[in-house]
């Protein structure tokens, strides 16, 4: 510490004490960055000496800090991206945007290097007989008469009806979701967010049908509709906000993607994405134990949840989606986002299921905690051929996803906000 005079004080110079005025009125608080307002304060108050840190201008550390910042979170990420090619393009872009989002998320928390990390809390509860019966368990048999829609028959029949009709008005559209209060406030509420670009407010269904489209909104209802089919797991048994918040992320990337790729629809691929993992819901429902034990085995091995499933359950969620969206009568090209989005073929007329597949990969890759999350599942080289999307497009999808998923979360989860993407 030095005492400086006050005709020596430049601006950047940091006081080590607190600055009192000849009548012993605070001036300036100690480890306040001077700047020449403060320095004009002190000699109006007859300052003449201050005790400060350094009598040298302290430099700026913020770009020091984040580089620091990225350089540990490259090394903590580099783990769970094992399943990616980082040498790729693709590869190369995901984990570097990673790195930089989880450093400034990590800044902004105050994360402290030193202090050993959190880990994950995996819950095991007891075994269950299913696990060790000799009657072998499959799909069917999880999706069979248990999973039913909440709004069935009166809304999710009709939906399905209204998809397939041409001839079914807006009118008829709106009075069949009016049936369900809590699927019109939400759908109302999807509608006016920034995710739809709504320029003035949008207060009944004939006019979101107007906007949007009939097609486009019965098939955003369906996949509400299912979302309010498992909003009664309890939370103590699994992380609920984490999941919706991986299946909102995972939606709105598919959406950005699709406006990059012609001949795609975003508002399909958005409810996609939304349900692209709802099969480890069922198998959370019908054996607890088993989808815990799944999770447990990924996290503890590196493995994709996945690869975890089948290797607990012998298949994985996205045989058990298929067969629930089946049950439910789903249209053939959702049910298809669902099922194959681990397993993308990379033909044409499968680039929907492809861009499910990346926006999955985008939502692990950038979720936040970012150092315990799941392993960033592998990607079909295939399929990202096939939508023609320059990995340089991936940045503005982060940035814009950012956005567009608090939209999302405010509208779905209002009464319980998912952490920030």
């Amino acid at each position: 510490m030095d005492t400086v005079s006050i005709d020596d004080i430049k601006d950047g110079m940091v006081t080590a004490e607190d600055v009192h005025g000849q009548q012993g009125v605070l001036i300036i608080p100690r480890g306040t960055v001077l700047g020449e307002e403060q320095i004009r304060a002190m000699r109006a108050y007859g300052v003449r000496d201050v005790a400060m840190v350094s009598d040298a201008v302290q430099p700026d550390d913020t770009a020091a800090r984040i580089a620091a910042s990225e350089a540990r979170c490259r090394e903590l990420l580099r783990p769970r991206f094992s399943g990616l090619d980082l040498d790729a393009p693709f590869g190369r872009a995901v984990f570097d945007l990673a790195a930089e989002r989880a450093a400034s998320r990590a800044l902004e928390a105050g994360i402290d290097w030193d202090a050993p990390l959190s880990e994950p809390c995996l819950l095991a509860p007891p075994p269950e007989e299913q696990l060790f019966s000799a009657t072998a368990v499959d799909p069917a048999g999880l999706v069979s008469d248990e999973v039913e829609l909440a709004t069935l028959p009166e809304v999710h029949l009709r939906l399905l009806d209204a998809l397939q009709s041409e001839t079914s008005s807006s009118q008829e559209l709106a009075a069949c979701i009016g049936h369900d209060p809590g699927l019109t406030t939400k759908l109302l509420g999807l509608v006016n967010s920034p995710h739809y670009g709504s320029r003035a407010p949008v207060d009944s269904i004939s006019w979101a049908v107007s906007m949007v489209g009939r097609k486009e909104l019965t098939t955003l209802a369906m996949g509400l509709a299912a979302v309010s089919a498992f909003d009664d797991i309890a939370p103590e048994l699994w992380d609920m906000r984490a999941f919706w918040g991986h299946a909102a992320a995972c939606g709105v990337y598919a959406s950005l993607l699709a406006e990059d790729c012609p001949g795609t629809a975003p508002h399909r691929v958005f409810v996609g994405g939304l349900l692209a993992d709802i099969g480890q819901l069922v198998i959370l429902r019908k054996l607890p134990a088993a989808a815990c034990r799944a999770l447990l085995l990924s996290r503890t091995e590196g493995l994709p949840i996945a690869v975890a499933e089948t290797a607990v359950l012998g298949f994985d969620h996205t045989a058990v989606g298929r067969t629930l969206l089946a049950h439910w009568h789903f249209p053939q090209a959702l049910t298809a986002m669902v099922a194959d989005h681990l397993r993308p073929d990379g033909r044409p007329e499968t680039r929907e299921t492809a861009l499910v597949h990346v926006a999955d990969i985008l939502a692990t890759a950038w979720a936040w905690p970012a150092f315990s999350s799941a392993p960033v599942p592998a990607l079909s080289e295939a399929a990202w051929d096939s939508l023609g999307i320059a990995p340089e497009t991936l940045a503005q999808v982060a940035e814009a996803g950012d956005v567009r998923i608090r939209d999302i979360e405010s509208v779905f989860f209002a009464a319980n906000p998912l952490p920030r993407h």
